[in-house]
């Protein structure tokens, strides 16, 4: 039986009905009016060329990057083409985590274990703890970067360290960077070794979630795995994927600026209300982030999410669903600044937090 994905489950029935939304990771979906329509949506080769023109931006080959529904068709197409037929492989993966890195994995028999990112170490995934935890029969390490809940992304000497002791004893590394592009725009960690894996979308930086066009750059030896796992999965991907992709990434600058917009003035709201409760916690992420992760020794999460929730629409999301009870992920993608500080200010009161 596949495992259940609570997270997922919470989210998908909770977050549209949220009349303070501080949960939603991602950017405001463009709508398709917006975003305008390719002449041609059933366009054979709308695949291929969604995947050259991911190519051409991170300046990979084009024969590594193959099409996904979303960053989450791509990490089980990876997950297919590393694991299928290795039932009760060894796997590990960074904790906290966004919950579907572990389950996918799970899906596949993977005896998962975890390796600790710490808040005292600023969530940094340290190489060499890494290192540590790997052993004989490990056949893939997961990580996100940037990281989430906490927004806080792996520098690549990091992302590089880690490759390389998984290259030393013949093990993969996943990184599922989504939200790279916030960070380091054009780029990927692909290159950072000849283990690497690489999945991301169009979802969470750029608002098209709806078009499902995700990637997942693998090295050559897993290609032909990966295929297989697509067409068990899918038969053949919808061209609508490949053709709206293919179209959003002409028009990603477009898009970049349009995200600027929608974040403008956000973080601040966000600092000051850090700074006003210095019993909250976090290691800052970068400027241009969209969530970051508060923590605290002192006060009940729980409870105070349950009421914010309940009594008053305010939806953030529990750190428990990220193996991380003690604190909470906080979103600033949806609400404008004065309906973001009077969210904020309502969950201060909630978590019984002094005005």
């Amino acid at each position: 039986m596949l495992p259940k994905i609570a997270y997922l489950s919470w989210a998908i029935e909770t977050f549209p009905h949220a009349k303070w939304d501080l949960a939603t990771s991602g950017l405001p979906s463009i709508s398709a009016a917006e975003l305008g329509q390719p002449s041609d949506l059933s366009d054979p080769k709308a695949l291929q060329t969604f995947a050259r023109k991911v190519a051409e931006r991170y300046g990979v080959a084009e024969k590594n990057v193959m099409p996904a529904l979303g960053t989450s068709g791509a990490v089980w197409i990876a997950a297919a083409a590393v694991l299928g037929g290795l039932n009760g492989a060894d796997v590990l993966v960074e904790e906290p985590t966004y919950e579907p890195l572990l389950r996918a994995f799970e899906g596949f028999g993977a005896k998962v274990r975890r390796v600790r990112r710490r808040a005292e170490d600023g969530w940094r995934l340290d190489p060499k703890r890494v290192e540590e935890a790997l052993r004989e029969d490990t056949k893939l390490v997961v990580m996100a970067s940037p990281h989430n809940p906490t927004g806080v992304p792996a520098s690549d000497e990091d992302i590089a360290a880690i490759a390389k002791v998984c290259t030393q004893r013949g093990v993969y590394l996943l990184v599922d960077e989504v939200y790279r592009e916030l960070v380091a725009p054009k780029t990927s960690a692909f290159g950072l070794g000849s283990n690497v894996i690489a999945v991301s979308s169009l979802t969470k930086c750029f608002g098209l979630g709806w078009a499902r066009a995700g990637w997942v750059m693998l090295p050559d030896e897993l290609r032909a795995g990966a295929r297989s796992a697509e067409m068990l999965a899918a038969g053949v991907l919808p061209t609508t994927c490949g053709a709206i992709g293919a179209f959003a990434m002409d028009k990603i600058e477009a898009l970049a600026a349009r995200a600027d917009v929608i974040s403008a003035g956000k973080r601040a709201v966000v600092n000051a209300f850090m700074a006003k409760h210095p019993e909250l916690l976090w290691t800052p992420p970068p400027e241009k982030a969209l969530f970051g992760f508060v923590y605290t020794t002192n006060v009940n999460v729980t409870a105070g999410l349950a009421r914010a929730a309940t009594e008053h629409g305010v939806v953030a999301v529990n750190g428990a669903f990220f193996d991380e009870p003690s604190g909470f992920r906080i979103s600033w993608a949806s609400l404008q600044p004065d309906r973001l500080e009077a969210a904020l200010a309502t969950l201060a009161g909630c978590l019984g937090l002094a005005e």
